[in-house]
């Protein structure tokens, strides 16, 4: 049985990751080629996919008027898709909170950084709402009729 995800599974990536990143940008930064703004798009277009699949998932679950059923092991995959996506939208939030670290003392004064500031938090936009809908999506597989775990 998976364990719901709690705060640990979320905040250890999200450190993790960001203390990482921040020290390999702070060796790296100026030899890496620039960020690319459309680096968030797939991760947009899977936050709107987890979102849909949610509300899809909660229906059959919770027995709703018109919901097509699905198969547990449909759900379940569902479930693991969205404490899956949890766990990468916190680690590449943290990324994304290393890069603007690294290039906000720099953004006033040259336009790579500031470019580079703009794709940083976009990419933090993302993120954290991937992480939302995979908290959603997970919490959508859970039937409200049974013991919380």
């Amino acid at each position: 049985m998976i364990r719901r995800t709690n705060l640990s599974d979320v905040v250890v990536p999200f450190l993790a990751v960001g203390v990482i990143c921040y020290l390999l940008l702070q060796f790296s930064y100026e030899s890496l080629p620039p960020f690319q703004w459309f680096t968030a798009l797939p991760i947009a277009a899977l936050t709107i996919a987890e979102f849909v699949i949610a509300r899809r998932v909660r229906a059959a679950v919770r027995h709703t008027a018109l919901a097509r059923p699905m198969t547990a092991l449909a759900v379940a995959r569902a479930v693991a898709l969205g404490k899956a996506s949890v766990l990468v939208g916190s680690a590449v939030a943290g990324a994304s909170v290393a890069l603007v670290a690294r290039v906000l003392p720099d953004a006033d004064r040259t336009s790579a950084a500031q470019h580079d500031l703009k794709v940083g938090l976009s990419l933090l936009v993302v993120a954290v709402a991937l992480a939302l809908s995979g908290l959603g999506l997970e919490r959508a597989g859970i039937n409200p009729n049974h013991d919380r775990n």
